[in-house]
């Protein structure tokens, strides 16, 4: 195992651990505005982690599936961002 390997999995693990954090927020969040920036943080998380999967086996197929789960944080994000607009008035 390189510097470069033990690097990327010190990463990987560390984003991991935000990641379980995050999801503890959301879960356990206060208000909607809070889980909506808690459900748009696991998207940034997963897209960070599938990366640094990609780059370790050098699979750059695994890129296409990074720009579906990044297009669907953004669309769910969207869509939450509309529903808590909606519910204001």
């Amino acid at each position: 195992m390189g510097i470069f390997d033990l690097a990327m999995t010190t990463l990987m693990a560390a984003t991991a651990i935000s990641l379980a954090l995050t999801t503890a927020r959301l879960l356990l969040g206060p208000s909607i505005p809070d889980r909506a920036m808690a459900f748009d943080m696991i998207m940034i998380h997963v897209v960070a982690l599938i990366s640094m999967y990609a780059v370790m086996v050098n699979q750059q197929s695994l890129l296409d599936s990074v720009l579906v789960v990044a297009l669907l944080g953004f669309l769910g994000t969207v869509a939450l961002a509309r529903y808590i607009e909606e519910g204001r008035n």
